[in-house]
Parts: C-alpha cells; structure tokens; sequence
C-alpha cells in the first residue's frame, strides 16, 4: 500500500526550558521520533509500537510547559497509527492473507476511533473489507472452492456482487454439462446442468441441456419440467422441439402437438411437420 505522507508537527530533540519533567518530555519525543522514523521507512509494525507508547506518555505528561509539544504528538499519532493499521492491511491483502487484511482494516478503525481520526470511518473500512472479500471470493471461485467463494462474498452484503459469482459458478457448471453431452455423459450433464440452475436459476441454456439429457436417460416426465422452465425463460425453436418430444414419449400428444407448432427452425422444421402428423390428430 502506498504510504501516507503527513505534515509532522515540529518536535524539539532537546528540550531546556521544562523544568523538573524535562526528562520525561525528552524521552517521549525520543518515543515518538522512532516511531516517526519507522512510518517514514514503512515499518509500520515498529511504528504503532512505538507512536502508541509516545502517545500514552505524552496523555501523561502535565506540566504546561510541554502542552504544545504534547499536542502535537497526539495529533501526529491520530494520523499516523490508524493509518499504519491500514497500511498494513493493505499489505496483507495484496499478499493474498485476507483474513488478517480484514482484521487489521479492523484495527485501523479501532485506532480512529480512540484517537479521534475523522478521515477513516466505518464506512470507508467497511468498502475496504468488502473489496478485501470479493478478492478473496474470486480467487475461491477460480480455484473450484464454490462453497466457500459463496460464504465470503455473502459477508459484503452486495447482492450485486454475490449474482456476480453465482453466475460465474452457473457457467463453471454449464460449460462441463455442455462437454459431458457433446460425449453422451447424460448422467454427468443432468449433474453439471442441474448444479448450473441452482447457482443460476434463470439460466435457459441450463434447463435445455438438462431437459435433453433427461430424454435421453428416458426421464420424460424430469426432461419436460426441465424444458417447460427453458421455455418459460426464453421461447426458442429448439426448446419448443425437446419439449413437444418429451411429452411425446411420455404419452400426452396434446402437449406435444402445441409445442411442435410453435417450432419455427428450418433445422427443426421438417421433423417437427413430420411428428405433428402422428399427435395432431
């Protein structure tokens, strides 16, 4: 994650004018000045170690004299710590470790909110987290880790992004049911096929490739529910023609005279006349 720069406030290394309590001023801007250094070099680990420790010190500190000074470590550090949080998270979630991404976007709103830092809200975390999740919901879906692709992209709430992955799942499914019909797997395509509804149940392609490979295995009655849902999500030539089949085979010649009718393909067409002589009657 590219580093957040600041305007530090100016800190003295040698303080003379704190009195008693000078020691201790000093050595909370020895605290801070380390810690300081270590956001400058993005170690940001070292950094809210010791940017926190500075911060408790100076709360501590009361002498009036050194108010200035411990003010403007304290608005340092609202800046600084929170910030090195999210860095840091930013970090491990280009390094593919989300769930400690996710835990330290967490802390960074932790730190603002101790800190008073207005700039990172929950809001902004939550966009964070979200993206950190659809990452990760991504890389699961890629990988063939269906259930866990829909349990992580759940958690972002975005129903956009959660269709979004069901569908790239449904296609997943679609194509492997397309490859088992292309080689009369019907029993893998009705498997693949009925696994691309669940995940897409607008899928039409879907409901064809399982309403044929039903006809095939002589499942009529499964083929025509399958077909009557192709149909029902989109009309075509084809899914008219498996259909009026299915219910062919399956006896009701009614049914399958209503849908040869409705078969427009030259492909289709002269089968389609030919069966309609046999059930329009």
């Amino acid at each position: 994650m590219k580093q957040v720069k600041f305007l530090l406030l100016p800190l003295f290394a040698l303080v003379i004018s704190f009195g008693a309590k000078a020691q201790d001023i000093n050595a909370v801007i020895e605290q801070f000045n380390k810690g300081s250094e270590a956001f400058k070099a993005e170690n940001y680990q070292q950094a809210i170690v010791d940017l926190e420790a500075a911060c408790a010190a100076a709360i501590s500190i009361t002498d009036e004299d050194a108010a200035e000074t411990v003010e403007g470590i304290k608005t340092n550090c609202k800046n600084m710590i929170p910030f090195s949080y999210s860095a840091i998270a930013g970090s491990l979630a280009s390094e593919g470790k989300y769930d400690d991404a996710v835990e330290y976007f967490n802390k960074s709103l932790a730190a603002a909110e101790k800190y008073g830092n207005t700039e990172i809200t929950k809001e902004s975390v939550s966009d964070k987290i979200n993206a950190v999740y659809s990452v990760q919901a991504n890389n699961y879906a890629k990988n063939g880790e269906f259930a866990k692709a829909v349990e992580t992209i759940t958690k972002t709430g975005n129903n956009e992004a959660i269709d979004k992955i069901n569908k790239y799942i449904a296609a997943t499914y679609l194509k492997e049911a397309q490859t088992a019909q292309k080689a009369k797997e019907y029993k893998t395509a009705v498997e693949k096929s009925k696994q691309a509804t669940e995940y897409n149940p607008e899928s039409e392609s879907a409901y064809l490739i399982l309403g044929v490979s039903y006809s095939q295995l002589k499942q009529y009655k499964n083929a025509v529910d399958a077909l009557e849902k192709c149909v029902a999500l989109k009309e075509s030539a084809q899914a008219y023609y498996y259909l009026a089949v299915a219910y062919q085979q399956s006896g009701n010649n009614a049914k399958a005279c209503q849908n040869y009718k409705k078969v427009n393909d030259p492909k289709l067409s002269a089968n389609a006349q030919a069966q309609m002589k046999i059930v329009c009657k």
